[in-house]
């Protein structure tokens, strides 16, 4: 998996020693995991028990997923993946440091994983957000997709309680 490069970004493939940067700059953090489908993290044996099950994952070559670097301080600031497929087309999902919010930074990351899974031959590209979530729905609508349908369902097996989501998508 190669790393992507943008103007301020550089996307790379996480390792094990980026756990202490997940659990302090998102992971623990329930702001940025308040619209997640997963709860934070209490404890960093959480975030290592995670990141045991990511590793494993990069064995499959379908998995899609970077650490998200500020190129002037050289920090991880974020994730950017391929969470699932939906009818064979990738499903993003993304997180960021609260401290990065609203800097433009995930548009930035996000646009440049979508020109990558593009150029790799995927034609339709899609991504859901919870409804109250403004600025990731925003940063959805800026990197160009289109709203399709909304859908009220659990938010997960951690989180069973019901949320409605907005259904985008991007076409090549």
């Amino acid at each position: 998996m190669d790393e992507l490069i943008s103007e301020r970004l550089i996307l790379r493939k996480i390792v094990r020693e980026d756990v202490t940067s997940i659990f302090n700059n998102w992971a623990s953090d329930p702001e940025v995991t308040k619209f997640l489908t997963w709860l934070p993290h209490d404890t960093i044996e959480k975030t290592n028990q995670i990141m045991d099950f990511w590793m494993k994952e990069y064995e499959d070559p379908k998995t899609i997923r970077y650490g998200i670097i500020l190129k002037e301080s050289n920090e991880l600031i974020g994730m950017i993946d391929v969470v699932d497929y939906v009818n064979d087309n990738p499903e993003i999902g993304y997180c960021l440091s609260r401290k990065y919010w609203n800097k433009g930074y995930m548009s930035e990351a996000l646009d440049r994983l979508l020109k990558h899974l593009f150029s790799i031959g995927f034609n339709t590209i899609v991504i859901e957000a919870d409804q109250n979530n403004i600025a990731s729905n925003k940063v959805i609508e800026k990197c160009g997709f289109t709203f399709t349908h909304q859908e009220t369902k659990p938010c997960s097996s951690f989180k069973p309680y019901l949320v409605t989501v907005n259904w985008y998508k991007k076409d090549r």
